[in-house]
């Protein structure tokens, strides 16, 4: 039996995001960058950056919950744990992808660092 037996519209459920990428590109590739995480990858297409943002995601997830001690005792990254056990409670990368919300941007370097970058 369907759910069209019955006439009962389909139920999707959302779970709550936890999570951001940010989608950004310049002229030659896209920069996926996880804020709450401070994780960023680079690619040739934004699936390929997003692939390998939530690959990044689960390794460092794996990473912080074997040096659990070290990690959650760092300044810099003691705050992810809540992220982390959200990871590692996914059985798989659509399971993540439900805790992330992606947004879309352009990668802008300010005039400053384009001046300092050229006196290298």
């Amino acid at each position: 039996m369907t759910l069209d037996t019955y006439n009962l519209p389909p139920k999707i459920s959302l779970s709550e995001k936890r999570l951001t990428v940010i989608l950004a590109r310049d002229e030659a590739l896209v920069c996926a960058f996880c804020p709450e995480l401070d994780l960023v990858t680079e690619m040739a297409t934004p699936n390929e950056a997003l692939e390998d943002m939530l690959e990044a995601m689960q390794d460092y997830a794996a990473e912080y919950l074997e040096e659990l001690a070290i990690y959650q005792n760092a300044p810099n990254r003691g705050h992810h744990l809540p992220y982390i056990q959200a990871i590692a409670a996914c059985k798989d990368a659509w399971d993540i992808r439900m805790l992330i919300e992606i947004q879309h941007g352009r990668i802008q370097v300010s005039t400053y660092c384009s001046q300092f970058a050229q006196r290298l």
